[in-house]
């Protein structure tokens, strides 16, 4: 056993106090890691809080950087790097491509930190009405500050943050009502108060639309660059766009095989009889997915997929109507880190249309909770939350695992025979054609390769989405750079990974051992949990003999 060393010491040191300053900063991330001591409070987001936050980041980083990591120890040496990195990646975002300086964050914010106590039922009621009150009547301070510190902005993203504005007074009113519901009249004040002020924001907002610069700004090719590298993506821009190209293609042949068989001449006709076997109607939505969760689970179990943690659970709720234009379908929010709960929700968003209806189709939704229950997400993020490491918990979260397990598990669920029709299999491709489609468009926008224009067309063209769905895609690129090639890329690593722990271990493989070989590491960056799975695989070889 390894004694800890004076590094290591500094390192837990700097990271416990790193965490502290994060929370102050952003206290409704406290609320969501279940640290519920910062439910009362809000964000900063003025000009001067957001201009200490880069500094604070400039601090840790210089002070992080000037640990020896040959003389850490244990997890620290693993997590030194994909944590310094971290720190560059925020920097990238808050000082080298400052958006909070482009549009207003407040109107996102203060819809997360209200939902957020909304939702945590198994809370203490009194402390949620006590945080909600101290949450509504701060929230105008937040987003009129937020407002404030726009000095350069850009009228797409401001369109963006006018959309998601539109659900936050159905849930002001829905905090009102748990106000009169439980005699609380300081609490219906205060939302009546805020909802009185909510049309000032919105001219604000609007005269912010009037002085905009039109369009979006590009992060560029020279910060998209350091973008990836602080993410330790090992592919260049270049070869992610190319193997973008290479893997469209690939699944687009693959869709074609498909419609053939199913009596479709076009992906496109194929695609539209895909969604002829929806729910019934939009009130049997929300029982159509709690039914196939639990068969999904039930064959992950069969099947030995992966082992599930015990006490995980997942709640279905309908989405909340102010989250509702940005989440059309469906979406997951794991349970807290630090909270006693194992259980995750699902959100299923009722559809407005019988076009919307169709959407919820039997093999969308099939694919969907694999991708976000099981064994996708809601499995990874529960062993996450089981992980003990305070780094992995809080500050290491690669995307390019995250999303990549989630797409890895749709092919593998589809390799099991979890659904063995020409449709599902259509449906699984088209999911990894549109995520296949994603790199080479994220590439080319945020390099300035291709306007928005352009983006939202080749989505349409290249990917089968429509109209109205590839323009909230390509909204939503423009504001995350380099987060739309996690899918495809970790897919294409994990897979890989596969094959090589298969290589090492022969006979002895299963999938339920390298799933948890993998996983219960936490979120680490796929460059650093290879080394990590490869060691622990060879380990297992040398145990047994």
């Amino acid at each position: 056993m390894l004694l800890a060393t004076r590094e290591d010491e500094l390192f837990d040191e700097l990271v416990l106090k790193l965490i502290r300053d994060v929370l102050e900063l952003y206290p409704t991330a406290g609320t969501h890691l279940g640290l519920h001591e910062y439910d009362v409070l809000l964000p900063k987001l003025s000009k001067e809080a957001m201009e200490k936050a880069i500094k604070l980041v400039e601090y840790y980083y210089k002070e992080f950087s000037s640990i020896d990591k040959e003389k850490l120890t244990g997890y620290r040496r693993v997590d030194y790097e994909p944590l310094l990195n971290g720190l560059v990646e925020s920097l990238i975002t808050l000082r080298d491509w400052p958006t909070w300086r482009m549009y207003p964050t407040g109107f996102m914010v203060a819809g997360e930190a209200l939902y957020s106590l909304i939702i945590k039922e198994h809370l203490p009621l009194e402390h949620r009405l006590n945080a909600l009150y101290s949450r509504v009547r701060g929230l105008g301070k937040m987003i009129k500050e937020s407002i404030n510190a726009v000095d350069e902005p850009y009228s797409l993203w401001i369109d963006y943050v006018l959309l998601s504005a539109k659900g936050l007074p159905s849930l002001i009113g829905l905090v009102k009502t748990m106000g009169l519901r439980h005699g609380r009249s300081e609490l219906v004040e205060a939302c009546e108060k805020l909802s009185e002020e909510f049309n000032k924001y919105l001219e604000l907002l609007q005269e912010l639309k009037e002085k905009a610069k039109p369009g979006f700004k590009p992060i560029g090719l020279e910060l998209y660059r350091r973008l990836l590298k602080a993410r330790m993506i090992d592919e260049d821009i270049e070869e992610l766009r190319r193997q973008g190209y290479v893997e469209a293609e690939k699944y687009r042949k693959l869709m074609l095989e498909e419609a053939k068989k199913i009596g479709a001449s076009s992906i496109s006709e194929a695609l539209e009889k895909v969604k002829e076997k929806h729910v019934a109607s939009p009130e049997k939505v929300l029982e159509e997915y709690k039914k196939t969760i639990e068969y999904v689970k039930k064959f992950v179990v069969e099947k030995e997929v992966v082992e599930l943690p015990p006490m995980e659970n997942i709640r279905v709720v309908e989405t909340p109507e102010f989250m509702r234009p940005l989440l059309p379908f469906a979406a997951y929010m794991p349970p807290e880190v630090f909270g006693w709960s194992f259980t995750g929700i699902f959100f299923v968003t009722p559809p407005a249309s019988e076009e919307m209806l169709k959407h919820h189709n039997v093999y969308d939704i099939l694919n969907t909770i694999v991708h976000e229950a099981y064994p996708g997400h809601h499995t990874q993020l529960v062993y996450a939350k089981l992980n003990p490491y305070l780094t992995r918990k809080i500050l290491i979260q690669a995307n390019e695992f995250i999303e990549g397990w989630a797409h890895y598990t749709e092919e593998l669920m589809l390799e099991l025979g979890i659904d063995k029709s020409p449709e599902y299999r259509l449906k699984v491709y088209h999911d990894a054609l549109w995520r296949a489609v994603r790199v080479y468009v994220d590439v080319e926008l945020s390099t300035g390769m291709i306007t928005f224009e352009q983006a939202v067309e080749k989505l349409v063209k290249d990917a089968y989405l429509p109209r109205d769905g590839a323009y909230s895609e390509a909204l939503r690129y423009t504001l995350s750079p380099g987060y739309q090639i996690s899918y495809n890329y970790g897919k294409r690593k994990i897979k890989a990974l596969r094959e090589k722990v298969k290589e090492i271990l022969g006979k002895r493989f299963t999938n339920k051992l390298f799933h948890k070989l993998l996983l219960e590491e936490g979120n680490l960056p796929l460059k650093v949990l290879e080394k990590i799975v490869v060691e622990k695989a060879y380990r297992i070889t040398k145990t047994i003999e």
